[in-house]
């Protein structure tokens, strides 16, 4: 008895320590089956070696046989999917074993160990006892139905690839992400981390739609109503911009607008973006919405709704609020302080005052300008391209101003201008300005001497080749400059 005891625990040991070799030596983890069959065969080595007559356990041996035989499957199939498999998956660089194959391995040897030990153990003739009982071979295979039509739909999956773990797709009219495919079923995780479970034989049988196939750049669309009177080619414009504007938009291909359909009292357009990661698609449709809403009220481009609503008459007190910040401002500034306080009214009661979405451009580097911003309310981030980087220079907030040299000298804007959040600014035209110099001819020249002495303020945190051109400006120069722009002889 000490002896047969000994023995079976020799037998566990012994087949533990393979399974760490193999482990350590092929990445191979067996897991709590492979224990099971350990402690099955050490328990049927010590029956077999025990000092009782054999007849006694005759039947206790035969039963052990049968499960070592169909325990013994499952580190079978463990070894035959890395031999298998993770070889042939490794050589086509396809990643990790697919679970369908490894499944479809561990059902085939367990099914075949099972067939096996009822004819080699129990003596019983498999194929005599289904094709004998009808009833037996028509419960088997309605039982098997769905199961075998769910392994093959999933080894089909696998051989076809319509889609690879990580892609997205439509499901159920849900835009879901594959986690996994195994061989009864495809899960998958919605945008709200839901899970979905779905039998592979229901994936074949419908229509797959994969955002990531052919490539992970795909388009998306939405749409946005106009009024019929607002000129088509003005509403493309103004929707074509604030939609390329939008973080997550790819520049190419480039954002499009097209002409939809013609309603009862609108125009509807439809917005294409291109977007390279549908996790953000709800996101970035979110944003070409409230982009295209803003830039659509401050183009003054009238909506479609038709309501009539009655209200008495009343000045705009959001823009006069506006006004009198920038205002404030304005008389703070080191190059309009100078002016008395009618000229600063004036000046800003010319100005319109507009909305910008977060994250938003209201200015870009290097673009054309005539215009100078206040900031009302929200903050904004300047950027600077340079040496192909983006360096952020300042964030600006209420009562912070950008853009004098464009508003004074036409000149290109030196930096990108970034909304933070809603931001509410007062745009200080050419115009306005023109204006005030057209009334006041003696205000350019001080406007000259200030803006000279500024850009020569800035020479040292401006770039090389900028400080060179504004070392070389003096009043006198600035002072032609001025006069040209805005056509003063």
């Amino acid at each position: 008895m000490i002896l047969s005891i000994a023995a079976a625990v020799l037998v566990y040991v012994a087949l533990v320590a393979v399974a760490q070799v193999v482990r350590r030596w092929w990445h191979v983890a067996f897991g709590a089956a492979f224990h099971l069959f350990a402690l099955a065969a050490a328990v049927l080595v010590a029956a077999t070696l025990a000092p009782v007559p054999p007849a006694a356990t005759a039947a206790l041996r035969r039963h052990l046989g049968a499960i070592v035989l169909v325990l013994a499957a499952f580190p079978i199939a463990t070894v035959l999917n890395r031999l298998l498999w993770h070889r042939t998956v490794s050589a086509t660089g396809r990643g990790e074993t697919p679970r369908v194959l490894a499944d479809a391995t561990g059902i085939v040897l367990v099914l075949a160990a099972a067939v096996v030990a009822l004819e080699f153990v129990y003596g019983v003739q498999v194929p005599g006892l289904l094709a004998g009982s009808g009833v037996v071979a028509l419960v088997l295979g309605l039982a098997l139905q769905d199961m075998l039509a769910n392994l093959f739909s999933g080894i089909a999956l696998y051989l076809q690839k319509p889609f690879t773990t990580g892609d997205w797709l439509i499901v159920d009219g849900r835009d879901a992400r594959v986690i996994e495919v195994s061989w009864r079923s495809t899960r998958l995780v919605t945008t709200d981390d839901v899970l979905i479970d779905v039998p592979n034989s229901t994936i074949v049988k419908n229509t797959i739609t994969n955002f990531e196939r052919p490539s992970v750049r795909h388009a998306i669309r939405a749409t946005y109503p106009l009024h019929d009177e607002v000129p088509p080619a003005r509403a493309l414009s103004v929707l074509q911009a604030a939609a390329a504007s939008v973080d997550g938009v790819s520049a190419s291909p480039a954002a499009a607008v097209y002409v939809k359909e013609f309603g009862p009292d609108a125009i509807v357009y439809e917005i294409k973006v291109w977007i390279e990661d549908h996790a953000i698609a709800s996101r970035v449709l979110s944003d070409v919405r409230s982009h295209c809403w803003y830039a659509v009220h401050r183009a003054g481009l009238d909506a479609p709704f038709p309501t009539v609503s009655l209200r008495r008459a009343a000045a705009d007190r959001t823009a006069d609020r506006a006004r009198i910040v920038a205002a404030d401002a304005l008389s703070r500034h080191p190059i309009f302080g100078f002016l008395d306080a009618d000229r600063i009214e004036a000046l800003v009661a010319e100005s319109p005052v507009a909305r910008f979405s977060p994250g938003e451009f209201v200015v870009e580097q290097d673009a054309p300008g005539e215009s100078m911003f206040l900031v009302v309310r929200g903050r904004v981030d300047v950027r600077m391209r340079r040496a192909g980087r983006v360096d952020r220079l300042a964030t600006l907030g209420a009562g912070d101003c950008f853009g004098e040299m464009s508003v004074l000298t036409g000149e290109p804007r030196v930096a990108t201008v970034v909304a933070l959040e809603e931001l509410e600014v007062v745009e200080i035209t050419k115009a306005a300005v023109g204006n005030l110099v057209a009334a006041r001819p003696d205000v350019i020249d001080r406007l000259s001497e200030l803006l000279a002495r500024r850009q020569l303020e800035n020479q040292q945190s401006a770039p090389a080749g900028a400080a060179a051109a504004q070392a070389a400006d003096s009043s006198a120069g600035m002072l032609r400059r001025l006069r040209g722009f805005f056509q003063l002889g």
